[in-house]
């Protein structure tokens, strides 16, 4: 596919993705959050529940975030900030549409990175790939599609 000549997209780019994305899964936190306090209270006799714990909002927020991503990268190879920077994924391993292994490390590893004070994101002002470490391991490129 001609998407592999595209340049490498410029961590400006991902990021503005990203805070475009952010809003995006903001609003699927607080719809999940309506429904599980919804339910919970349905089984409490309608008083609201207790707090949930740290590792399980933790757990929440991942998965929402794999499956938003997972889908929006298998479906199109991009997500509604990607769409809106002009920047796509694209699979290293030749034309094949990304695996949901991919998607899955892609996801966790950025999740830790972002932990990392995004130490991974600014990984690719070093790398001579301008890769960043969920690049890297999911084998997987972030290219800048300019206008035709």
């Amino acid at each position: 596919m001609f998407e592999h000549n595209y340049p490498t997209a410029s961590l400006t780019r991902r990021l503005a993705a990203m805070a475009y994305d952010g809003l995006v899964l903001l609003a699927c936190y607080i719809f999940v959050g309506f429904i599980l306090v919804g339910i919970s209270a349905a089984f409490h006799g309608g008083e609201p529940p207790g707090a949930f714990s740290a590792a399980a909002n933790m757990s929440l927020m991942f998965c929402i975030s794999f499956f938003y991503y997972s889908h929006s990268w298998r479906r199109g190879g991009q997500t509604i900030g990607m769409k809106a920077w002009r920047i796509r994924i694209v699979n290293e391993n030749g034309d094949k549409p990304l695996q949901v292994s991919q998607c899955m490390l892609r996801t966790a590893v950025g999740f830790f990175s972002l932990l990392a004070a995004g130490l991974g994101f600014w990984w690719m002002l070093f790398d001579t790939r301008q890769r960043t470490w969920h690049d890297i391991a999911s084998v997987t490129r972030i290219v800048y599609i300019p206008y035709k």
